[in-house]
């Protein structure tokens, strides 16, 4: 059985090995041939995936049996465009996919439907005319089609928004944008794995913008979430399935909470990046990429079994905030297992964040005790330039 694998970089390597260890033939595609992926796959494709006809036309020249979208919307996106011409599995209707993918319309299914979400002020685009309400209080502009955080800004009134509009437009392949209530509370993630149209495995992850402030790139597993904060969202999360008419496989969302409220921010049915499935594996063996993929393959995902017994695992990534000749990083430990995971050499370029990342580490256990029976507090020197 012959497999396309609709994206090449580091975070497509869990879905390359779990692919191979099935046993498929896997093809990669990607348009940057140094990219990890093309050097271990069966076969590869040097263009450009995002580009939903070149992906059309590769999977009718090589007939796949099954393609597997990887970490970023663009490969979701037109994987999807393709499943829809060609029958592939794994993939939902045409019209959720667009809800659950473009932030305008998310927003508009939340409010019909009575999901929390934050309250949307208006959208724009680079052609049409201004279509947007006075606010007061803060609020973010972000591209409707864009992820990992990138061109957002936050804004306290109506000429703040349409000024930071051209960096939006800058990071929208359809020039868009929108403006949505700011709200206030912790960042966390609900990820979740769907069967014949019922959540049947989630888990929560706390989550971080340290660097960065709307990507995130420190996590913590398990979450200090309270149980009727998680209910609440798994309430809703439950209720959105249902909605959409969701078909098996992934369903992640990222949400803000305060103590008595929480606002989902986005969901998303392409796996997540920056290696997040493995806070699952190093916490209890979870292989959270081979389910990923199950859904595509047209099978049940292989899902653990509840359990008390669970090991803590905090996620960092190593990124700074400008322009640095990447030298290294320093990492307080606190006694934890280390498994840390190189994207840069010491010599190399290392752009800002949210375009650029040095490594990804993960500390694996409880972290040592002081004097006083309390946990150290963290020490993380992030990476740094040559002096």
């Amino acid at each position: 059985m012959h497999v396309l694998l609709i994206g090449s970089s580091f975070s497509a390597m869990p879905m390359l090995m779990a692919l191979k260890a099935r046993g498929f033939h896997v093809t990669t595609m990607g348009k940057h041939a140094g990219d990890p992926c093309h050097a271990y796959s069966d076969g590869a494709i040097f263009e450009d995936y995002s580009d939903k006809d070149a992906l059309f036309d590769a999977c009718q020249k090589h007939k796949f049996d099954f393609i597997v979208p990887t970490c970023n919307d663009y490969s979701y996106l037109a994987a999807s465009y393709v499943a829809g011409m060609m029958n592939y599995a794994g993939f939902d209707r045409a019209e959720a996919t667009q809800i659950l993918h473009v932030k305008d319309r998310f927003r508009q299914f939340c409010e019909e439907a009575g999901i929390p979400a934050p309250r949307t002020y208006g959208h724009f685009n680079a052609q049409e005319p201004l279509n947007l309400a006075e606010f007061s209080g803060q609020a973010l502009v972000k591209p409707v089609d864009s992820f990992s955080g990138r061109g957002v800004t936050r804004v306290s009134n109506v000429a703040e928004a349409i000024g930071a509009a051209k960096m939006a437009f800058s990071m929208s392949r359809t020039s868009a944008a929108v403006v949505e209530q700011f709200v206030d509370g912790g960042l966390h993630s609900h990820t979740s794995f769907i069967v014949d149209g019922k959540i049947v495995w989630h888990d929560f992850v706390d989550e971080f913008c340290e660097v960065y402030p709307y990507q995130v790139d420190r996590s913590s597993y398990p979450s200090r979430l309270s149980t009727a904060q998680k209910a609440s969202v798994h309430s809703a999360m439950e209720k959105l399935v249902k909605e959409l008419d969701l078909v098996n496989g992934l369903l992640h969302t990222q949400f803000i909470a305060s103590e008595t409220e929480f606002w989902i921010i986005e969901c998303m049915r392409r796996c997540p990046g920056d290696l997040y499935g493995h806070q699952f594996k190093y916490a209890f063996a979870f292989d959270y990429e081979d389910a990923y993929i199950s859904g595509f393959l047209g099978e049940t995902p292989n899902l653990p079994t509840l359990s008390e017994r669970t090991t803590q695992v905090e996620r960092r990534i190593v990124s700074v905030d400008k322009d640095v000749p990447f030298f290294g990083a320093g990492l307080d430990a606190q006694g934890r297992e280390v498994i840390y995971v190189p994207l840069k050499e010491s010599g190399q370029k290392l752009g800002p964040a949210p375009f650029d990342k040095a490594a990804i580490v993960f500390f694996r256990g409880a972290k040592e005790t002081s004097a006083d029976g309390k946990a150290a507090q963290p020490i993380f020197l992030p990476a740094y330039g040559v002096p």
